[in-house]
């Protein structure tokens, strides 16, 4: 998957190439984790899909949110 990134003051925006799950996934776990993040899907009929992270450093929330993702993932796949 390629993911397009932009930089735009303190914040980080990243073009999820329409994968909503994905971005909402990525957008609640920064939540919980007490940091900023928004999903912009766009005009309904347009094909816009973007995560946006406002932080200090958004590579770490960013990281640290697809880390805990994919640990939960594990949990899931040891559950099976």
């Amino acid at each position: 998957m390629n993911i397009d990134k932009f930089e735009k003051e303190d914040r980080t925006i990243l073009d999820m190439n329409q994968n909503h799950s994905l971005a909402n996934l990525i957008r609640k776990t920064v939540w919980k984790s007490g940091g900023e993040a928004g999903y912009d899907k766009g005009h309904p009929l347009g094909d816009e899909s973007n995560l946006v992270v406002k932080s200090d450093n958004p590579e770490e929330v960013l990281g640290d949110a697809v880390d805990t993702a994919r640990e939960r993932f594990q949990q899931i796949k040891g559950a099976l």
